[in-house]
């Protein structure tokens, strides 16, 4: 039986709530619960009473109810931070060696996912995106376009960098550059020779997969098959041909363009699979929470990363693994190669915003493949104008008398928000909660029925969801006075039922910008 119980507590200080919903309990042996849905600022009291509460008088946890699919194990298990106070996620970085398409960037839209939920449940979350500008075809590239690579790599990574910004994904304090980091890489490379995982060869370092048993249990590779090329076969001599690059020999012509670096191995590059793992660890640890990366490249590079932290501390550098699926054109992978590809600029270019884009690329479970089509886009542009709609309306909405369902609204679209996210991100389903919880506010919303209380509730409510989603606009739109005259006049004529008038009105506001609809409550407009 419980000593002591509070039930609902709510906490605000003129903003969104620091508590919202949570119940506290103690009992006669000073044990503390604690009780609550997830967003609710459950992980804020505990952190209050972890400071507040004498040792003698029990503990308090913060945990998780979200449970991810760890592609290590393969299945689905509780998520646990390795420190409750930050979790830390390596977004493995993307090649700079052209323009990026909109395939590249589905896997950064679901990490930046991942990041802002955790962040929405009480975490504080470092994150690290690392560019990889040292990589073969970067290095190919600038010599076509007889360019010095730092200048060839920079285009790629200001459109890449850009790209982030158009989808709203939130920014690294980092982004550490492959070419500003080569000692540690050097340095990783020195100590995986001296444990015995790698080995020098005519002046190239390779690793040894012989030196681990299970080498190839991630990525479910066959290891005989793979003898056939699809490891790490380059131009150099090598122990195994399933052995994978290191350091490379720079070549005769890499050394006059000056890309090389002095070792005890002689003038050598690192492998993109080095240049990936020596950043990680040098800005999150040796072993840190997450590694998000694609699914096209599990195998060779995630493996392989895997196999550097193995090798270099004897622990898997991040105790959970999540890779995104692809995005597919007509069934098969979005590619430059294949020509089917699309850049966010051209997509710009066809009147499609980021926001919409972004939507799009969230719209599938990160671990299904997402089917492009122009029409989809259209769906997503379509429901980010529907939003935008409920969005406005609440900004502008008319108070009343109250609700009595309003709290319940509340309680229900962030249980259901949480619970489908918990599930390792249901995004469908945390999706159709907040759908659903638009429909069930919108009639009592449009007959003036919430309170100005009850409306601040909801906005901090679809705040919060969006705070994970990113895709809506909080900025209440405004018109000018000659559209305000117009809306006026509008209104006169239709009040005197001149509705060839009226309609010639609709007509002119709508080259202005600016679409209204007749409701039973009154004319709603909106910018389009």
């Amino acid at each position: 039986m419980a000593l002591v119980s509070l039930q609902e507590i709510h906490i605000a200080f003129g903003g969104p709530p620091l508590l919202d919903g949570v119940s506290l309990q103690i009992d006669k042996q000073q044990r503390i619960g604690l009780l609550g849905r997830n967003g609710t600022g459950k992980s804020t009291l505990m952190k209050i009473l972890a400071g507040l509460v004498a040792p003698d008088a029990g503990t308090v946890q913060a945990e998780s109810g979200l449970k991810i699919y760890n592609a290590m194990n393969r299945e689905k298990v509780p998520f646990r931070p390795i420190h409750p106070e930050e979790v830390l996620i390596h977004a493995c970085g993307p090649t700079v060696h052209e323009i990026p398409h909109l395939g590249n960037y589905r896997r950064y839209v679901v990490s930046d996912m991942i990041r802002r939920y955790l962040e929405y449940q009480g975490f504080r979350v470092r994150q690290v995106l690392n560019i990889v500008d040292l990589d073969d075809r970067s290095i190919r590239g600038a010599e076509q376009a007889n360019v010095d690579l730092p200048t060839f790599t920079e285009k790629g990574t200001a459109s890449f960098l850009g790209g982030l910004a158009t989808l709203n994904i939130r920014p690294d304090p980092d982004y550490p550059r492959a070419s500003a980091h080569v000692e540690e890489m050097i340095d990783l490379a020195e100590r995986l020779v001296e444990k015995g995982y790698a080995y020098e060869k005519l002046r190239s370092v390779y690793f040894d997969i012989s030196k681990l048993s299970d080498y190839g249990r991630f990525s479910n590779i066959d290891l005989n098959k793979a003898k056939t090329g699809t490891v790490d076969l380059d131009d150099y001599e090598k122990d195994s041909p399933l052995d994978f690059t290191l350091l490379k020999r720079s070549t005769l012509n890499e050394l006059k363009r000056g890309i090389y670096f002095k070792t005890r191995w002689g003038n050598v590059r690192p492998s993109w699979h080095l240049e990936c793992a020596a950043t990680a660890m040098k800005y999150l640890g040796e072993t840190f929470d997450i590694h998000a990366s694609g699914a096209d490249v599990v195998f060779p590079h995630c493996e392989n990363v895997l196999a550097i932290g193995l090798g270099t501390t004897g622990r898997r550098m991040a105790n959970y693994w999540m890779n995104t699926e692809l995005v597919m054109v007509e069934g098969k992978k979005m590619s430059r190669s294949l020509q089917n590809d699309l850049t966010l600029k051209e997509l710009e270019g066809k009147g499609y915003c980021g926001r919409e884009i972004r939507f799009f690329l969230l719209g599938a479970h990160y671990r299904k493949p997402l089917h492009f089509s122009f029409g989809a886009l259209d769906t997503a542009r379509n429901t980010i104008r529907k939003l935008d709609g409920f969005v406005q309306r609440l900004l502008r909405f008319k108070p009343g008398s109250g609700y009595a369902d309003a709290d319940q609204m509340i309680y229900d679209v962030k249980q259901g928000f949480a619970g489908a996210m918990d599930d390792d991100l249901n995004i469908s389903g945390a999706l159709s909660s907040l759908f659903e919880f638009v429909n069930r506010v919108s009639l009592p919303l449009s007959r003036g029925l919430f309170s100005e209380r009850e409306r601040d509730r909801i906005v901090d409510a679809v705040k919060g969801l969006d705070s994970v989603l990113g895709i809506l606009n909080f900025a209440e739109e405004t018109i000018g006075e000659e559209a305000r005259r117009l809306l006026e006049r509008r209104g006169v004529l239709r009040e005197q039922r001149r509705w060839v008038e009226a309609d010639a009105i609709r007509m002119e506001l709508s080259g202005m910008g600016v679409e209204i609809s007749d409701t039973p409550e009154g004319v709603v407009w909106r910018l389009k």
